[in-house]
């Protein structure tokens, strides 16, 4: 997983969601120099999980990381939310209506 903010922030808010026990590990912004749209955050992520790009599919809501995952070559589903439902997201692997479609693309 590859969250733009800062590791205390991300485990507050996930401490009592139960969804870490499913995460073999967290990229937080203290991870990587350059934030997206620049692909480090989806190239470190890549090298960490130790698998090929080919195997790789990013998960996102917006623009920048669309910009940053297909930077990275990988291929990248689009879940919009309130704030990006509507736009184009040209160059999406994918644009589904809500999370629980993801299943149905991996």
């Amino acid at each position: 997983m590859n969250i733009p903010s800062q590791r205390e922030h991300f485990e507050i808010i996930h401490a009592r969601s139960g969804l870490l026990k499913y995460i073999n590990f967290v990229l937080t912004s203290g991870d990587y120099d350059n934030p997206k749209p620049h692909p480090e955050p989806y190239l470190k992520a890549v090298e960490r999980a130790g698998v090929a790009k080919e195997a790789c599919i990013a998960i996102e809501d917006s623009e920048r990381g669309l910009a940053a995952a297909t930077a990275a070559g990988l291929k990248c589903v689009i879940v919009p939310s309130r704030l990006t439902a509507g736009r184009p997201f040209s160059g999406a692997y994918k644009v589904l209506g809500n999370i629980r479609e993801v299943l149905t693309v991996l």
